[in-house]
């Protein structure tokens, strides 16, 4: 599923990886992976699993091999799917508001999501033996749900009226929750032991309209545009870190935030162009994809040491551009 009808030019100026000296850990649980979860809708579902990626392309789901490179059919005949991930060493997506668990050529009904069938902007999330769900209801409302993965019971985790937005990124034993309008913003914590909720930021001060999120061992992270936003988890407060777009002549938009990087992306006539921070706003790489023709580009995902770049031709052949970050390498993948 190579793109052959248009021109890929990729180049690449690595820009001094040293990390200003800082160090940082993570306790992230290794029971999930967020890498490549996606937040809300129109996005391609990509899934890291130990030997292969993962992916959608129409209603099958597609398995790329990380050691021959070969592309083949994993499952098919699924209606719409809405989500694909991979988790304990096993293969799930949700098509039609039901959770699969998928093997070569066979999927397994695991439980109905009847409470996901209303909600718009949602998005999904395996983690430490919880399937969670959120989006916004018909009336606006901010909702988020857990499945139990062994009994598929629902419970009610989270509501916020009037919301434009719900986002969620689980740390650990905590899943963290970030919604709101463009008038506040709600920052909480929901124990997924004991149940209990905290809301540990909720101000007028600073607001979002479409953010990207993610949580880290020091702190909270999420966008507006091309600006990061950093919630410190010491003074309880949210201040902009950086903006990608500090200089006016750009529209980058945040594609992705892991621990040490932010990536962030825009397209014009000559193509897309990804740019590649640290944490700290530091610049570490700049890459251009020089593409013929109207065509969209977005970042989709990233592993430990890559960034995905989607190029979607308007057909079938769409490709996925692999540029790791850590040495400027690239490959297109399928």
């Amino acid at each position: 599923m190579k793109i052959k009808n248009i021109l890929i030019i990729i180049t690449v100026t690595v820009l001094g990886l040293s990390l200003c000296g800082c160090s940082m850990t993570s306790d992230l649980s290794t029971d999930s992976n967020m890498n490549f979860d996606q937040y809300g809708e129109g996005y391609p579902q990509i899934a890291e699993g130990d030997d292969a990626y993962y992916y959608v392309s129409g209603t099958d789901i597609y398995a790329y091999d990380n050691d021959t490179g070969d592309t083949a059919v994993y499952c098919s005949g699924f209606g719409s799917i809405h989500y694909l991930g991979y988790y304990n060493g096993g293969v799930y997506t949700v098509s039609d508001n039901v959770l699969y668990s998928v093997s070569k050529n066979i999927k397994v009904k695991q439980f109905e999501l009847p409470e996901a069938e209303n909600l718009s902007k949602k998005q999904f999330v395996m983690h430490s033996g919880w399937f969670l769900i959120s989006g916004l209801s018909e009336d606006g409302t901010a909702e988020v749900m857990r499945y139990s993965l062994d009994s598929g019971e629902c419970e009610a985790v989270y509501e916020l009226p009037e919301a434009d937005y719900v986002r969620l990124c689980p740390y650990s034993d905590v899943l963290y929750i970030l919604s709101g309008n463009s008038e506040t913003a709600e920052l909480c914590g929901y124990d997924l032991d004991s149940g209990e909720t905290s809301v540990l930021y909720s101000s007028e001060d600073c607001v979002f309209t479409d953010p990207f999120f993610r949580v880290s061992v020091e702190a909270a992270y999420m966008s507006e545009g091309g600006a990061v936003y950093v919630y410190d988890v010491s003074s309880g407060a949210i201040s902009m870190s950086f903006d990608f777009n500090s200089d006016e002549t750009t529209d980058y938009e945040v594609g992705g935030i892991v621990e040490y990087y932010v990536f962030a992306g825009y397209s014009d006539e000559s193509g897309y162009h990804l740019y590649v921070k640290d944490i700290y706003g530091n610049d570490k790489i700049i890459t251009d994809i020089a593409l013929s023709g109207e065509i969209e580009a977005v970042i989709c995902g990233n592993d430990s040491q890559r960034v995905f770049v989607w190029v979607n031709t308007g057909s079938s052949d769409s490709s996925v551009i692999a540029v790791n970050y850590l040495n400027g390498e690239f490959e297109t993948l399928w």
